[in-house]
């Protein structure tokens, strides 16, 4: 008898180990890219929000990227970088989300090109170093959020985190 108990106790137990393992929000990472110079940044906490629903690139002299803020549901997230010129603003359709970011980076982040799961791609900056492209592990996944590194006028970092959106529900 005692030792069904145990057998019985042990099975709920794997049980509902699987099942928690399966409700965890899936996870990949891509990059950093960029030399990573200069303060740190995350946008690890908004992403609390909602999904990435729109961004905001600046640009230095049509060069590099100088900074960048993303909106999670209806609410604005931190600039992180600089200001430099009138903001290049793009809103994501409803249900749309980011599945590629590629670019081109050296000292500074030069390029960003976004790709969505709606089939629309988005450039900012100018096509000079080396060239990076990130995408999830999965296909279900989308970007959740960012991290990275900014210097004065610039973006010197950035990588990028990817989530299963079923595993947010």
């Amino acid at each position: 008898m005692m030792l069904l108990q145990i057998l019985g106790v042990t099975l709920l137990l794997l049980g509902d180990s699987a099942g928690q393992k399966e409700r965890q929000r899936r996870h990949s990472y891509s990059g950093e890219y960029g030399s990573g110079s200069g303060t740190p940044f995350s946008y690890s906490g908004p992403d609390r929000w909602g999904p990435i629903t729109a961004l905001r690139i600046w640009e230095h002299c049509n060069n590099f990227i100088s900074g960048i803020q993303l909106q999670f549901g209806h609410r604005w997230g931190e600039l992180f970088g600089a200001k430099t010129g009138p903001a290049l603003e793009v809103t994501l359709l409803p249900r749309e989300r980011i599945t590629q970011i590629s670019g081109k980076h050296y000292t500074y982040i030069y390029q960003l090109i976004i790709s969505t799961n709606h089939g629309r791609t988005f450039f900012f900056g100018q096509p000079y170093g080396y060239s990076f492209n990130a995408v999830p592990l999965s296909r279900s996944e989308y970007l959740a959020f960012i991290t990275g590194h900014y210097s004065g006028s610039s973006l010197t970092g950035i990588a990028m985190h990817w989530a299963d959106p079923r595993a947010r529900e």
